[in-house]
């Protein structure tokens, strides 16, 4: 009876989760279609002015352009120095090893706000550099570098050396075993770090807004066009392009992920 109860609610509790995830989403794609500048019910009709507003919005293709490409180079290089780090954090012992991963666990801990303040007070008062794109990638691999590397000592921890020591008595030398038998491995952690990165980086709003610039990039702009009126059907078009993107991304991953997991 009791188990029956538990199954129920639990049932119940994933049911609202999923409704309050995918529910607010949907509708932001059904309201980027509607012909009203108040984003709301009734609905009043079927458009494409704001999809066409958006494409034609010379700002708007810049900050997505911006986005990608910030989002694109902060992931690869987040997996860059994710990959060697968890390697070093998981598989040796050093002085100051401990140090380390909590230092790396403590990012997590600091609210956003005060990396922006803080990466933007060093990069202009010390070292006295030009706010662009390049700031904000710098910004960016602080959020998600720390990420990869839990992501990726979570894969390595799990994993069976023993594979890689049989690889290596049958005559193969450590990078042999590392590219055949360790990468293949890992390689579902590797695109699930590389994912969560991308993700990272490309829904910042508040570093990007300390380090933008004149660069600007879609969360950035989405936070100045809610200020007004006329720009939240805009937004919602914006959002809608967003979400449609960052699905096919998903899946595309995921598609990749699984053909890497099976070779």
């Amino acid at each position: 009876m009791f188990h029956n109860i538990g199954q129920k609610i639990f049932r119940i509790h994933f049911y609202a989760f999923v409704a309050l995830t995918y529910v607010p989403i949907i509708l932001l794609i059904i309201f980027s279609f509607n012909d009203s500048h108040r984003v709301g019910f009734p609905l009043t009709g079927f458009t494409l002015e704001w999809w066409k507003m958006f494409f034609s919005d010379a700002s708007a293709m810049g900050a997505v352009q911006n986005s990608f490409l910030i989002a694109s180079i902060t992931a690869v290089v987040a997996i860059a120095i994710g990959i060697p780090a968890a390697f070093a954090l998981v598989r040796h012992f050093f002085r100051g090893k401990n140090l380390i991963t909590s230092l790396v666990v403590l990012r997590l801990c600091l609210p956003s706000v005060v990396i922006g303040v803080a990466l933007l007070l060093f990069i202009r008062v010390v070292l006295d550099v030009e706010l662009s794109k390049f700031t904000i990638i710098l910004g960016h691999l602080l959020l998600a570098i720390p990420y990869t590397i839990l992501i990726l000592m979570a894969r390595l921890i799990g994993f069976d050396r023993s594979l890689e020591e049989a690889a290596c008595d049958l005559g193969a030398n450590e990078f042999t075993a590392f590219r055949k038998i360790t990468l293949p491995i890992i390689m579902p952690g590797i695109f699930t770090a590389l994912i969560v990165g991308f993700i990272i980086s490309l829904e910042d709003v508040v570093v990007a807004h300390f380090l933008s610039g004149f660069e600007t990039t879609i969360p950035v702009l989405v936070f100045s066009l809610m200020r007004r009126a006329y720009g939240v059907p805009l937004v919602t078009a914006m959002s809608a392009f967003m979400v449609a993107i960052v699905m096919a991304g998903l899946i595309v991953s995921v598609i990749l992920a699984r053909r890497a997991a099976r070779t």
